[in-house]
Formats: structure tokens, C-alpha cells, sequence
């Protein structure tokens, strides 16, 4: 579901939140504004506010002067990730758990996953939360290669997180199913098969099926046509 779209000149906000080096001269009352329209913003008191986007919050300290500090500034970027967001990002999605009736497909890569919920009972009203990995220094962008999805041979350096709050999305669907790009140590649905094979095991037993595709030339349909027939083809 989409909770708000991101234009003007809270685009370029954003772009400012996420630049690297990290921006000194971010001013406070902006960030709350911001934050506000995008998600919400809570005074609570002691000049602590609380910040929530797509379900995720922290809690900032109302800086002295009129700009935030850039470690607080950085503490901001990451949440912000968490909820699904990028510099390029034109919606905040809202980032809820699969519903315990419901299958789910990941499509997942080192950019982000797509978690489609699959019910069984309404074809085509499929929802949709995307995640996105934390990459303050833009390592995974720089890595990438957008026309194959070729990490030049190398893992790109991976926020295990990401992963956990994959698991964290589908912990209540009663059947996975994954499909990813790439083999070997391009591949993120390896990690997180090994992830969820480490550290969440009761998710790991409802993966029905895995499949390898050319993401970049697998469209939304194809994709979730791909998710049931996986699923169809599973005997439970």
C-alpha cells in the first residue's frame, strides 16, 4: 500500500539525507516536516522525537542548534533504508508481515526483495513490500551492473539484517517460494538461503521451491505466474 509519494522539493531532501559525505547543514525543522508527510513524527518530550516510517522507529534528540548532527543525520539514512527507501525512491511502501493465510514469493537480489503475497483465494489481488539493504557507502551500487545483474565475481558487502527482516516478512505465510538471480557469490538467494538456514529455521522448512531467472528481463506477471506454479507443483 502506498503511503505517501515523494516529489519537489522533498525529493531533494531525500537525496540530501542519503549524499555521502554526510550533509552538516540538514536543518532540523525540515526533517520533521518531512518525516511527517512521509510517515509520522512524535514529540515526546525531553526534546526526544520519534520518527516512523513503514512501521520502523527510532528515536532522534532535537539537536542544540538549527541542523542535525550528521552521526544523527547517518542514524536517519538507516532507518530510512529499513523502510524501504532509496535516493531515487518516488513512494514510501508500507512494509507489513505476510498474513498467516496467505503463500508468499521473494524475489530477491543484493538490491532488494520484492515479497509478493500470494492468496490463494484471490488471484490477481496479489500485495506487494519491497526491502532494501543498508549501503551507506553505495558499495552495492557501485558493484552492480544493471543490464545482467553481475557483481564482477564478488559478493558485494552484505548487511546480514536485510535478510532477517526478509524471514521477518514471510514468518507467518505457511509456504515460500524464491526466485533470484545470478549463482555462486553473485547469488543473495544463496545468502539468504543460508540465513535462513542459520538463524531462522521454522521459515526455512516452509521453502517449497527456489528458481534462478535474468531478473532484468522477468516482468511482474511473469514473475508471479513463476511464484504458483512453484507453488502448485508443491504436494503439501
Amino acid at each position: 500500500m502506498i503511503n505517501a509519494r515523494i516529489h519537489g522539493h522533498d525529493r531533494t531532501l531525500l537525496g540530501r539525507i542519503f549524499h555521502h559525505p554526510t550533509s552538516n547543514n540538514l536543518e532540523w525543522r525540515e526533517v520533521v516536516a518531512f518525516v511527517g508527510r512521509i510517515g509520522s513524527a512524535e514529540e515526546k518530550g525531553d526534546d526526544k522525537w520519534g520518527f516512523t516510517l513503514a512501521g520502523r522507529t527510532a528515536t532522534f534528540l532535537r539537536p542544540r542548534d538549527k541542523d542535525m548532527d550528521p552521526r544523527e543525520v547517518e542514524r536517519l539514512r538507516h532507518l530510512m533504508q529499513d523502510a524501504g527507501l532509496s535516493p531515487y525512491s518516488t513512494e514510501i511502501l508500507e512494509a507489513s508481515p505476510v498474513p498467516a493465510d496467505s503463500d508468499a514469493l521473494i524475489v530477491v537480489d543484493h538490491h532488494e526483495a520484492r515479497i509478493y503475497r500470494l492468496d490463494p483465494k484471490t488471484v490477481g489481488g496479489e500485495t506487494e513490500t519491497t526491502l532494501r539493504p543498508y549501503d551507506p557507502k553505495g558499495y552495492i551500487h557501485h558493484l552492480s551492473h544493471k543490464e545482467d545483474g553481475n557483481y564482477r565475481g564478488q559478493r558485494a558487502s552484505e548487511d546480514l539484517g536485510y535478510y532477517d527482516r526478509i524471514a521477518e516478512a514471510v514468518a507467518r505465510a505457511p509456504r515460500v517460494a524464491i526466485v533470484g538471480h545470478g549463482t555462486g557469490k553473485s547469488s543473495a538467494m544463496a545468502v539468504l538461503s543460508e540465513r535462513l538456514h542459520e538463524r531462522h529455521p521454522g521459515t526455512e522448512i516452509r521453502v517449497v521451491a527456489t528458481a534462478t531467472v535474468d531478473l532484468s528481463a522477468t516482468t511482474d506477471g511473469q514473475l508471479l505466474a513463476l511464484g504458483r506454479e512453484m507453488l502448485a507443483l508443491d504436494g503439501r
